[in-house]
């Protein structure tokens, strides 16, 4: 009989720290964040060249201007560090190669500046013709990050649908056209249930 007691304590030792580890424990949990947007009648800019990082602006290679392209921007930070991938699709794209216009990509980190194009830029793609372009990234936790839509050329631009998705939450940052208004509803709320 002694013999079976200290038997059962170490099992039940084992079996109490097993159902603790499954009990406790947290799935890891990826996220994904979609919005659309249309570069129509958006501000142009020239845009970079594509790289890893991007170390030219489009047309400098070949001396020229370049082209001057529509863009959209999107402002967000990251909860948790780790691998994000980022993804732009265009109406009829049904593949890789296919859709009304040809889209690209540029990450930032920390700052965008459409008048420095290559002043924190972390990575720029295109897709190969007219279609799905999609990039991935390491982004650190709690800095801004800029992922700006853009054409590849002049005729290039409209509506797009960009999906970002990594290991945390992906956070927009408010526009600054925004702000205002949620000051004024802040300010309003103070002031009612003050």
């Amino acid at each position: 009989m002694l013999r079976t007691k200290s038997f059962q304590k170490p099992l039940i030792v084992v079996l109490g720290l097993t159902l603790a580890t499954f009990l406790t424990a947290k799935p890891s949990t990826a996220s994904v964040f979609t919005y659309q947007g249309d570069t129509t009648n958006q501000p142009i800019w020239r845009r970079t060249a594509p790289g890893d990082p991007p170390i030219l602006i489009t047309g400098e290679r070949d001396g020229t201007l370049g082209m001057s392209v529509r863009y959209s921007v999107f402002e967000f930070i990251v909860d948790q560090s780790g691998l994000y991938t980022f993804t732009s699709a265009v109406p009829g794209a049904t593949s890789p190669t296919n859709g009304d216009w040809d889209n690209f990509l540029v990450l930032y980190q920390d700052s965008f500046s459409p008048t420095r194009q290559l002043t924190n830029a972390l990575v720029a793609s295109t897709a190969p013709n007219d279609g799905t372009v999609a990039l991935s990234r390491e982004l650190d936790a709690q800095r801004q990050y800029f992922l700006v839509t853009t054409g590849r050329r002049v005729a290039d631009f409209g509506a797009f649908t960009n999906t970002i998705s990594g290991s945390g939450q992906i956070v927009p940052v408010p526009e600054l056209n925004s702000i205002p208004a949620m000051l004024v509803v802040v300010g309003v709320g103070s002031i009612l249930f003050g």
